[in-house]
């Protein structure tokens, strides 16, 4: 098989899930444009690529590095990500709302200005922390990956990765804590509350509070 016909074949598997990932990660603003990124240096890759990894598995360290590039550079910028964390809802929430008995599973306005409010400030600070913290961060809380993708998407231990994500997201906890009140909402994910001039415009307290995962354990 020639170079230009495992590209593709390359391409056409893993087009979609390569999207979905950075459709997490930075939103669908960028998401398509940055997919393109990861194939470009996929393609420029694949003739050294000697299938130690999973294609899958290779790519989405490609994208993780995009990703991470990406958000290091905003955060650099002091620009305003604007993706949300469950930005990449749409599959997952029809699905979930076709099963659910509840009758309406959409935000209200105001839940989705404070959402992205909160997620404009944790993307921000995930954009400042060293490249050895972001990049885990990116696959594990943005991405969704679980501990076991992350690890074989480095090519470390299942422990290791845990290792680097408990280190990874107590950085993170610290530098969110000079500018936010962070917590679990009641997906499990996190969120944050921004300070008054920390992060922006402030928000209505009292609405973002209301949607607190009750925890006893305030930790990330």
């Amino acid at each position: 098989m020639d170079d230009a016909t495992a590209f593709r074949s390359l391409f056409d598997a893993n087009h979609s899930r390569v999207r979905a990932l950075l459709l997490r990660i930075v939103g669908p603003q960028e998401a398509e444009d940055l997919t393109q990124v990861v194939f470009a240096k996929a393609a420029e890759a694949l003739p050294s690529f000697r299938g130690q990894a999973q294609p899958s598995t290779w790519l989405y360290r490609i994208a993780a590095n995009v990703g991470s590039d990406w958000l290091r550079s905003r955060a650099a910028q002091e620009a305003k990500v604007t993706a949300g964390l469950s930005e990449m809802e749409d599959h997952d929430t029809i699905k979930a709302c076709a099963n659910s008995d509840r009758g309406n599973c959409e935000r209200s306005p105001e839940q989705e200005l404070i959402r992205k409010e909160m997620n404009d400030c944790i993307r921000r600070v995930i954009g400042q922390l060293p490249e050895s913290h972001r990049s885990v961060l990116v696959l594990g809380e943005l991405g969704g990956l679980s501990d076991d993708e992350v690890a074989q998407t480095f090519g470390i231990s299942r422990n290791n990765a845990k290792v680097r994500l408990h280190r990874a997201r107590a950085q993170l906890k610290q530098a969110l804590s000079g500018r936010c009140d962070f917590y679990r909402n009641e997906d499990n994910e996190l969120a944050c509350e921004p300070k008054p001039g920390a992060c922006g415009s402030p928000v209505p307290r009292r609405s973002a509070r209301a949607r607190r995962k009750p925890t006893a354990d305030q930790g990330l």
